[in-house]
């Protein structure tokens, strides 16, 4: 019988396919003993690392929250913001206001406070002069200083600050007697002051534009 040489190409082909499958996936016994114990486990992928950003925001809130996506909100529209620097001017802030008021400093108020805010100090102010009252106030020190609400409001980032500190204040009327409370005592207060800042300044300063009692 003749052999077409067509034919005999064909079957070489073939054997070394067949050769080069086996020898790539064994016996086909081997084969399955390899996974007699199921197949092998995926290898976990590596955790991603948190970035920068994100380490400092985790330490002003919590991730995925309200505050953190208020976060996300400003951030997009000022690209210098840092939760952290400005926790660190709150609090500056806040202790230079308080001690403005206490003394009676109209022009550091009006340079760290808006319109609003202003004419409320403003109106104690008055109140207290008119009476002949002075005051005098030495912040202890802040037992804490959070950050409990960021937002995103037209042209402007605010974020609101829960401050919580000890406080020494006595108000002394014109003879000089106690009117209102303790200077050795130290008391607690918390506020809830709300600072704003417009997406086109040029200056890193926040400004207080609201003032309210804390829980």
């Amino acid at each position: 019988m003749q052999v077409d040489s067509v034919t005999v190409i064909f079957v070489v082909l073939a054997v070394f396919v067949l050769w080069k499958l086996r020898s790539v996936l064994g016996e086909r016994e081997g084969f399955e003993q390899r996974f007699e114990n199921g197949p092998p486990a995926a290898t976990p992928a590596a955790p991603q690392q948190a970035s920068p950003m994100e380490l400092e925001w985790g330490e002003c809130a919590e991730r995925g929250g309200p505050v953190w996506r208020g976060f996300e909100e400003i951030a997009r529209a000022q690209r210098d913001f840092s939760p952290k620097n400005f926790l660190a001017g709150a609090r500056s802030a806040y202790e230079m206001i308080v001690q403005a008021f206490s003394n009676g400093d109209e022009e550091a108020l009006r340079s760290l406070t808006s319109p609003d805010v202003l004419a409320g100090f403003k109106t104690a102010l008055d109140e207290r002069k008119a009476q002949g009252q002075t005051m005098q106030t030495t912040l202890v020190g802040l037992n804490d200083a959070k950050i409990v609400e960021a937002r995103v409001d037209k042209t402007l980032a605010i974020v609101a600050v829960r401050f919580d500190g000890q406080f020494i204040t006595a108000t002394h009327g014109p003879d000089g007697a106690l009117v209102e409370g303790d200077p050795h005592t130290a008391s607690n207060v918390v506020d809830v002051w709300t600072f704003a800042r417009p997406h086109d300044a040029t200056t890193p300063n926040w400004t207080l534009v609201a003032t309210s009692p804390g829980q």
